[in-house]
């Protein structure tokens, strides 16, 4: 899991001890949606007009689930502290894969659910937002 993901240019596992889920990638690598259409419902025309233009890709919501694992209780509090810390409370996050050479640019809006497995393992479901989707290097 070493080498995997990396969170503001630091290696995830190495430094909390956190993962990403089996679905984390395809989360990450699911395509961004278009902005809407230019239209005009006309009640003098039929249908609707749309009219010509360049697609713009939109912003994005994100669910992202990682993992925190820890030998033991103290490893696993002193890691979550500065998981939260660092990273959820900082706001603003880039992150990257082994997989890619996509680097994300992402929001932290808030963190949907957070459980742990006996202090061991530890399990974030993330709400990110990002912003420019074409904004990945």
């Amino acid at each position: 899991m070493i080498g995997e993901l990396f969170i503001n240019d630091k290696d995830a596992h190495k430094t909390w001890g956190v993962f990403l889920d089996d679905t984390g990638l395809s989360t990450l690598m699911t395509p961004a949606p278009l902005k809407d259409y230019i239209t005009n419902k006309s009640p003098l025309n039929n249908g609707k007009d749309v009219k010509p233009w360049t697609p713009k890709v939109d912003e994005r919501d994100l669910t992202l689930v990682l993992y925190l694992v820890a030998p033991d209780r103290e490893t696993f509090l002193s890691r979550y502290n500065a998981f939260v810390t660092d990273v959820l409370q900082a706001g603003e996050l880039t992150l990257k894969t082994k997989y890619s050479d996509d680097v994300y640019h992402l929001l932290y809006v808030s963190c949907q659910q957070f459980s742990t497995y006996r202090m061991g393992v530890g399990k974030f479901t993330l709400k990110l937002n990002e912003p420019n989707p074409l904004n990945r290097t």
